[in-house]
Formats: C-alpha cells, sequence, structure tokens
C-alpha cells in the first residue's frame, strides 16, 4: 500500500468522522440556545448542508482506499491482522449504511413544508409543534448518529491494527 493511498485514506476518515463527531455532538445540542424553535431547524439543516458534501467526499475517499488497500494486503497477513480487516469492512458498511440513514432522516425532518423549517428543541429532539412522523423521523436520526459515530470509532481502531500489523 502506497503512502499516498493512507494518507487519502486518513484524511478522508478524519473529514467525515471528525465532521459527524462536531455535528452530533455539538451543533445538534447547541441549537437549544436559540429561542426560535424554526430557527433551531433552519441552523441544524443549514449546518448538515453545508458539511455533507464535505463528509460524503472523505467518506468516499475511505471507501475506495479502503478496497485499494484491501486488494493488497500483507504477504502473509497475520490471523489478527485478517480479524481486524473484516471487522474493518463491516465498520465501513455500517459507516455507510448510517450516514445515508441520517442524511435522509435529517432532510425528511427538516423540511416538512416548503420554503419552511420545522419547529425542533434540537436535530434530534421536536417541540410540542413538531409533527409526530418528524419526531419519528428523529427519533431515526439519533440511532443514525449514534451508528455514525459507533462506526467511525470501529474504523480508526481496526485501521491502526492493521497499520501495525502490516509494518511488521
Amino acid at each position: 500500500m502506497g503512502s499516498i493511498t493512507r494518507a487519502i485514506h486518513d484524511v478522508g476518515t478524519a473529514i467525515w468522522y471528525g465532521g459527524n463527531i462536531m455535528g452530533v455532538l455539538a451543533l445538534n445540542p447547541a441549537v437549544e440556545v436559540l429561542d426560535d424553535p424554526e430557527e433551531r431547524g433552519k441552523m441544524v439543516d443549514e449546518g448538515w448542508a453545508r458539511f455533507q458534501p464535505w463528509g460524503a467526499a472523505g467518506l468516499a475517499a475511505t471507501v475506495v482506499t479502503h478496497i485499494l488497500m484491501r486488494r493488497n494486503p500483507p504477504r502473509r497477513p497475520s490471523d489478527r491482522y485478517k480479524t481486524a480487516a473484516m471487522i474493518k469492512d463491516l465498520c465501513l458498511g455500517a459507516a455507510c449504511v448510517s450516514s445515508v440513514a441520517s442524511m435522509a432522516l435529517g432532510e425528511y425532518a427538516m423540511h416538512q413544508e416548503p420554503d419552511a423549517y420545522t419547529p425542533v428543541d434540537s436535530a434530534t429532539t421536536g417541540t410540542e409543534e413538531t409533527p409526530d412522523d418528524t419526531k419519528a423521523a428523529q427519533s431515526g436520526l439519533t440511532v443514525a448518529s449514534w451508528g455514525i459515530l459507533i462506526s467511525g470509532l470501529g474504523l480508526l481502531v481496526t485501521n491502526a491494527i492493521c497499520a501495525a500489523e502490516r509494518e511488521k
């Protein structure tokens, strides 16, 4: 595996995971300081809309470089490497599924009416005025968000294990 491939993989993962950590753990709850529930919905929607192209590009770079690295395993891969690589495959699949689900649910939850934003307490918590189907989408968004955070952590850990095993 070349160092350029590895660098692209690491940068892609950092962009995707770092942005999601900031969004899920900081942006989503921070909008609660805004007084107007519709403004909260607008802020969440605008923040994620600006990140999504970057996050998608980072995740795509991670997927492509992961495939390239899997096609070029160490000459004599250890059992630890094989296990970590398989777990990394699963984590990357989960990352893709949870990212797409999060994007779809977030878009649905924030745009119930044309040219209007859904009133929310935070990205994943509705107000009394929030429609029930939006609250259900917000619940799904919570699950998808945690899926992103857990799968991303798994990617980082398994990536470190695979890198260490390659260096042996």
